[in-house]
């Protein structure tokens, strides 16, 4: 999109006539170009009405615009070599003339005499050709240009000129007097301090309106050429990112690779990488932000080992969490940068080098870059550094100069005109330089840097939390079955390497947030499958491994949570455990709810199934039940929690001393969204003032009630789509559990919900990547009134005075709080990229669970865990006595596990995880565990004077913690006991 001059920057064109001549070594060429017009016959481009009808912002700084949707247009000018300007030929040629154009348009053509000259994109979006010596001679030149609009935006001819460039650097011509003076003016007298530190970059986006097909080919294309450029521009120095891309390199096009090495070595190729991809860093869940960081950096250490790797190279991501310094910190970065906060469409960033805080005190050093994908215009370089050097009072300022979103890099064009200006004594001094070596001058000056301790928030772009839910599903699918996997193997003592590649490959920026095109969601389809089946055949053959034999069926609980009775569906039959028969209840649509002993930890029942002919509901009187389900006319609950129905739906639910916690029926709303340039990822911020019908079809009617079960069933339409809601209590279960399908076939619209609380919320806590988000209910500032929309991974929940409100979701989902009600949006359906987003068949589930004591006292992040991740039922391998076997406990209140994976050292695992709490947690895992050592991120031992409080069970509030441990031999087995002491690395 055209971006609008700097504050303070007059147009540079005002006027037809004083544009259509030659002045000093410029001349404007947008008055001249001529295009088809509507009646026939060709016409002045620039006199065209639509731009000033349609686009007047464009028109008044003289762009030349058409409509979009992929419309051509060619545009023609013929071009003379001015009198005055063949004079400096005479009696040697002093000068060059470049074409200097810039454009918004999908695809560009240059054509000279019907000779293609050079060809661009989107991205690759502006040329200065050199005019060959014949135009210098008198020949006049035919130019066409042709242009095509993008599908989502108009189409702009920004600008076009020619521009005289001395072949002598001393300029005698005075050719550069006018930049000169433009120079000198911005610096408005101040004396020239400081200057450029020159890095070239070439961002390239893993996909977005090209498939990841497209991306190999880019990136071949984008470090040939840097090599090639390095090879021979003397003093460029590269740098790129992402250790996906030197993965395949390393793979696939093993020659270019070892031709890259070189470079590393010789210090003129940097890679500047972190996590494996540049990846979203709010969708994804804890342990997928901590495996990004731990692939990436393993990476990056053992494949360029020469070079330190503490570095986060993260300029396009949309956000970034709150628990991100925590991770990085712990798999050995320092350094963060970025420049998308530049983005934000309300209030603008406040620092560009600052110290980012989490809450459990990791800190990482953070820069706000230069923009990426710019050129080298002198021009643009001042005002850049000018309000670095105002911001920060430091001297050096970084550069990127190099083509960016679809690869590119530096262009021979930008360096030669970059060196040029190196010798003008009117610029700033510039060296080119590696991206470390700038860091470590900025190193010391870390004490007195701003500290800021909050999630860096994007105010844009508020939709990629809601956009393509099927990406989000398919995601935490393979995220739950990955980890349990992993744990798995871990449990069982062996095993192949689980491969998390795939799944963090997908969790790129343009590819999780559901804005690139339907062909990137096509392809990745079949990926997401064969990453699920294979990490499910892992997880079950390492599970059946552990278990053993058993005389019938195993149910296992893969996350060390809580002992509870679970209420579950399974398959038709008498079930029974120890020899006692399970309470069961008949499904209308198939098997039978059970509900189970209690499960503590990590383990496994042993079940036995004896096929019936005819089902029979077998739950016996309630007391037979853990907290039996009743009903009583339109009132349902469990002694834990209750609603009632009425005509307007669920209209109301009391935990379990009878608190209400609805302030008003559940609303269930349609809002037209429409009207944003970034369709798939922004939601209209006027959405609340387009509210639309949403029909439900008499009353809600129970489905089934039993003391197992009780649900109810409501239908509705919005507009042309149908709606199925059903609501379900199961019996010991602390929530109501809502399941809401769809056939979703509108455009342009957002569905949510919305909670209106009985309790004015006086904040909202919800958990996000690598940590929990807290904040005030009624926004004060205007930096909290521009996050009306954020994205939570499983939970929001209400804090009031007294009790409180949690939504459990199935997420990612984009959440919103106020005083009076909590919202989660549920769909959108926009149209660019991907002209069928949303669109189809959708099942959306969560949950409402009181929760009196606090969010944090009632277990919700623990219970989030438990509705999204379902138990694990197989019949046994073998079919025999079941043998003793080693049980992962409950982590305690607080904690929660993130991950725990063979070490590679026989019989031992590593185990990860998180303190939620603002409470200090000790690990307690029982006798038959023993901790070996403290680690980091990186599975390094941590020195005694890095453990928190020198014990090394201790985890600090908001933590997250590494251990290395095994399984105490069976012999050695205890019903009894505490932790046993470290047997190696650092003693507490």
């Amino acid at each position: 999109m055209p971006e609008a001059p700097p504050p303070g920057q007059p147009p540079r064109i005002e006027t037809f006539q004083s544009r259509s001549q030659p002045r000093g070594a410029r001349w404007d060429l947008q008055p001249l170009w001529s295009w088809p017009q509507a009646e026939g016959g060709q016409g002045q481009a620039l006199a065209d009405p639509w731009g000033a009808l349609h686009r007047p912002d464009w028109h008044s700084r003289g762009l030349l615009i058409w409509p979009r949707g992929g419309q051509w247009r060619r545009l023609r000018l013929e071009l003379a070599c001015p009198e005055p300007w063949r004079q400096l030929q005479v009696p040697a040629r002093v000068a060059q003339a470049r074409l200097v154009l810039r454009w918004w348009a999908d695809t560009a053509e240059l054509r000279v005499d019907g000779q293609v000259v050079h060809g661009g994109d989107l991205f690759d979006t502006a040329c200065r050709w050199v005019l060959p010596q014949r135009w210098w001679q008198g020949e006049a030149l035919l130019i066409e240009l042709r242009l095509r609009s993008p599908l989502h935006d108009d189409g702009a001819l920004i600008e076009s000129r020619l521009e005289l460039e001395p072949l002598d650097p001393a300029d005698p011509a005075g050719l550069l007097a006018e930049t000169k003076a433009e120079l000198a003016q911005l610096r408005a007298g101040q004396p020239l301090r400081g200057g450029f530190h020159l890095l070239g970059h070439a961002h390239l986006d893993l996909a977005w309106l090209w498939p990841v097909a497209d991306t190999w080919l880019a990136a071949e294309r984008t470090f040939s050429a840097a090599l090639d450029l390095i090879e021979r521009f003397g003093e460029l120095h590269f740098a790129h990112s992402t250790p996906a891309l030197y993965s395949w390199l390393e793979q696939y096009r093993p020659e270019l690779f070892t031709r890259l090495r070189r470079a590393v070595a010789a210090g003129r190729f940097e890679p500047i990488n972190g996590p494996w991809v540049e990846s979203d860093c709010v969708l994804i869940s804890s342990a997928s932000l901590l495996r990004q960081f731990q692939l990436g950096q393993h990476y990056s250490t053992t494949t360029f080992a020469e070079l330190e790797h503490a570095l986060a190279w993260l300029p396009d991501s949309f956000g970034f969490a709150a628990g991100l310094p925590a991770v990085a910190r712990s798999t050995g970065v320092r350094w963060f940068c970025t420049h998308k906060l530049f983005w934000n469409a309300t209030n603008p960033f406040p620092h560009r080098l600052f110290r980012w805080r989490s809450r459990c005190g990791a800190e990482l050093l953070a820069l706000m870059t230069a923009p990426i994908g710019t050129d080298g215009d002198p021009l643009a370089m001042e005002r850049y550094r000018l309000a670095w050097q105002g911001a920060t009072g430091v001297d050096g300022t970084l550069w990127l100069p190099g083509v960016g979103d679809h690869g590119g890099g530096p262009t021979a064009e930008m360096l030669e005109q970059r060196r040029l200006w190196q010798q003008q004594d009117e610029a700033a001094p510039q060296r080119h330089g590696s991206l470390r070596a700038y860091l470590a001058e900025l190193e010391p000056l870390a004490r007195r840097l701003p500290v800021w301790r909050d999630e860096l928030y994007l105010e844009l772009h508020r939709g990629c939390a809601t956009s393509r839910p099927d990406q989000k599903r398919h995601n935490r699918t393979l995220e739950r079955l990955l980890r349990e996997a992993d744990l798995a193997q871990a449990l069982a003592g062996s095993g192949p390497p689980v491969a998390w590649e795939t799944l963090l490959f997908q969790q790129f920026h343009d590819i999780l947030p559901g804005t690139s095109i339907p062909e990137v969601f096509d392809q990745a389809e079949p990926q997401w499958r064969a990453a699920r089946r294979r990490a499910c055949f892992l997880r079950d053959r390492a599970l059946q491994a552990w278990l053993g034999p058993c005389r019938g069926w195993w149910v296992a609980q893969l996350q060390p949570l809580a002992a509870r009775a679970r209420t579950l569906r399974l398959p038709a039959g008498r079930w029974s455990h120890a020899g006692l028969e399970l309470p069961a209840q008949a499904a209308p649509g198939g098997g039978q709810w059970l509900q189970l002993p209690a499960l503590a930890g990590v383990d496994a029942l042993e079940l036995e199934l004896e096929p019936e002919l005819k089902l029979e509901s077998r739950a016996g009187s309630p007391a037979g039940v853990t907290a039996p389900v009743w009903v009583e006319g339109w009132r349902c609950g469990n002694g834990l929690v209750s609603f009632e129905l009425g005509p307007q739906g669920l209209e109301q639910l009391w935990d379990g001393t009878g608190q209400p916690q609805l302030g008003a029926p559940l609303a269930w709303r349609r809002y037209a969204d429409r009207g944003e340039f970034w369709d798939a990822w922004d939601i209209a911020a006027d959405y609340r003032e387009q509210p639309l019908e949403w029909d439900w079809q008499g009353e809600p009617t129970w489905l089934e009630r039993g003391p197992l079960c009780t649900s109810f069933l409501w239908r509705g339409c919005c507009g042309a789509s149908r709606l199925r809601l059903e609501g379900r209590l199961l019996a010991n279960t602390p929530w109501l559990e809502l399941v809401l399908s769809v056939d979703w076939r509108q455009r342009h619209e957002l569905l949510r919900l919305e909670v209106p609380l009985a309790q004015p919320a006086d904040r909202w806590a919800a958990d996000t990547s690598g940590g929990v988000l807290e904040r005030p209910a009624q926004p004060v500032t205007a930096r909290e009134r521009a996050r009306w929309e954020v994205a939570a991974i499983s939970w929001i929940a209400s804090v009031p005075a007294d009790g409180g409100l949690a939504v459990l979701l199935d997420g990612p989902q984009g959440v919103s709080a106020s005083p009076s009600q909590l919202g989660v949006s549920l769909l959108r359906a926009p149209t660019w990229p991907d002209p069928g987003a949303d669109n189809g068949r959708q099942r959306l589930r969560l949950a409402l669970m009181p929760c009196r004591p606090g969010w944090g006292r009632a277990g919700v992040p623990q219970q989030a865990v438990t509705f999204r991740e379902p138990l694990w039922l197989r019949p046994a391998a073998v079919q025999a006595r079941p043998a003793p076997r080693p049980a992962l406990p409950c982590l305690g209140e607080g904690l929660l596990l993130l991950g725990c994976r063979p070490s590679g050292a026989t019989a031992t695992m590593v185990l990860t995880v998180q303190n939620c709490s603002p409470c200090r947690r000790r690990l307690e895992l029982g006798p038959n565990w023993r901790l070996m050592q403290r680690l980091d991120g990186l599975e390094k031992p941590l020195p005694l004077d890095q453990l928190p409080g020198g014990d090394p069970c201790l985890l600090l509030p908001w933590s997250i913690g590494f251990w290395r441990l095994s399984v105490v031999p069976q012999s050695s087995w205890s019903s009894k006991g505490s932790v046993r002491p470290f047997d190696g690395g650092p003693k507490a």
